[in-house]
């Protein structure tokens, strides 16, 4: 999807527990309906830095990348 052009942005986001951090994929549209980078044996990824979490979205293709600690 993300060739496609079918995200807007990426957000690292810390855990709910606050062990890591997630990457937020943001898709185009009004709603900005988010879906959270999973791991392929299935459940989310956990990023023990952000820049793990920066160095991933950057592999994807991301050219810009938000963090967002308003959750912490």
């Amino acid at each position: 999807m993300f060739d496609q052009g079918g995200f807007s942005k990426v957000l690292v986001v810390p855990t709910p527990m606050g062990a890591g951090y997630h990457l937020h994929l943001v898709k185009f549209g009004r709603q900005s309906e988010t879906v959270v980078l999973e791991r392929q044996r299935g459940g989310w990824r956990v990023f023990k830095s952000i820049d793990a979490a920066a160095n991933t979205a950057h592999g994807i293709g991301f050219r810009r990348i938000e963090i967002d600690l308003s959750s912490r």
